[in-house]
């Protein structure tokens, strides 16, 4: 049986200076994969799950997530992690009093101000509520955040200043649909914001470039008939922008990065049911060039879907997912765009992979689950 333990992938530049930092990983993605060890929490080494990270620096990249305590199927504390150039550590978290509780984004502004954003349950209702908390340069604290509906999730997080921070989710305004969640923070507190009221809908990432310009993305309507949603802040408020569409099927965006207000990039999957009626998911990538969103090929077939983008340059963009690589090799694939196409830059294969970042074209970390066989690290 295997279960989840926490990993980190890091590539680094071709001077590699010790035996778990990679080689040259420039913008045509000509360096290796390698996996770097890091610790566990909770009180087994199975549950463990990173699902966000943020790279300031070869030596300053933060990781979060959640860890297990009674039980690996149930994440039901935060985790936070660091690394500072040689190993990566656990950094204490304030302790959260509900059944689970997990950070499923991150947004930094500088070493002194991080920010993560979640859910965690409330026991009296077993409903979820917003968790936003902060990092100071010194510790972890929460801070508090609204919670309009009956249940809140918070799913992304992006940062312009320390008085200009945004995060998004879903509400459950009643017990029969979903909506998405909006939320500020202007540097005293926390408000919501109104928006379009999508029915069962969300949103899954957020994306800051400048004050008067966030993107959000999502998706709204029932199973495998959903479309995309893609909103934008102007600095007075939102509207929403059109996105493609398919038939057959719909589009569930999970990911929203770029590279300037002209150079955007959205990810995420066409879900359908195939021909014996099962549910399928085949993966997406969408680009935004200051006037339109358009459809991008990336060769992935089968069951696939890309859950994390993060774009730094251009021509320097990374995409977390899985897929099938051809000759039955289904793979948790990192891929590049070098200006002109995706591809796939081979990794070890070793886990499940929830999201990327990168400090530079040569200091490039993918964060997620490793694999435990029988209670042994298998990586």
């Amino acid at each position: 049986m295997k279960l989840k333990l926490s990993i980190a992938l890091l590539s680094l530049a071709a001077t590699a200076f010790s035996s778990s930092i990679l080689s040259a990983q420039s913008t045509q993605a000509a360096g290796t994969w390698r996996v770097v060890k890091s610790p566990n929490g909770g009180n087994q080494a199975g549950g463990n799950e990173l699902l966000a990270t943020v790279a300031l620096s070869t030596a300053d990249t933060w990781a979060v997530g959640a860890k297990p305590n009674a039980s690996p199927s149930l994440l039901t504390q935060p985790l936070a992690e660091h690394w500072d150039g040689t190993r990566w550590s656990i950094v204490p978290t304030p302790h959260i009093s509900a059944p689970t509780a997990q950070l499923n984004s991150m947004a930094a502004l500088n070493s002194n101000e991080i920010w993560a954003a979640g859910y965690s349950e409330n026991p009296s209702c077993f409903c979820g509520q917003t968790l936003v908390e902060r990092w100071n340069g010194i510790s972890w604290t929460r801070v508090t955040s609204p919670n309009p509906g009956v249940a809140d999730y918070l799913n992304g997080i992006s940062a312009v200043s320390a008085t200009d921070v945004w995060a998004v989710g879903y509400e459950w305004p009643s017990q029969s649909t979903t909506i998405p969640l909006l939320m500020h923070y202007d540097g005293k507190g926390w408000s919501t914001l109104g928006q379009p009221q999508f029915p069962l809908g969300q949103l899954t990432s957020v994306f800051a470039l400048a004050q008067n310009d966030v993107w959000a993305v999502g998706f709204f309507g029932p199973l495998a008939a959903t479309q995309g949603i893609a909103l934008h802040w102007n600095g007075k408020s939102w509207r929403q922008v059109a996105f493609p569409t398919e038939s057959g099927g719909g589009i569930v965006l999970r990911s929203v990065s770029g590279a300037n207000t002209k150079d955007l990039w959205a990810v995420g999957d066409y879900a359908y049911y195939d021909f014996n009626g099962n549910l399928t998911r085949s993966a997406r990538s969408y680009h935004w060039n200051g006037s339109n969103w358009k459809a991008v090929t990336v060769a992935l077939g089968g069951y696939s879907y890309l859950y994390n983008v993060m774009a730094r340059a251009t021509d320097d963009v990374w995409a977390v997912g899985a897929g099938d690589l051809g000759n039955f090799k289904y793979a948790y694939v990192t891929f590049h765009w070098d200006g002109s196409q995706w591809s796939n830059v081979p990794n070890p294969n070793e886990g499940i992979l929830r999201a990327v970042s990168a400090s530079s074209s040569s200091d490039v970390w993918a964060v997620g689950l490793g694999f435990v066989t029988r209670g042994t690290h298998t990586i």
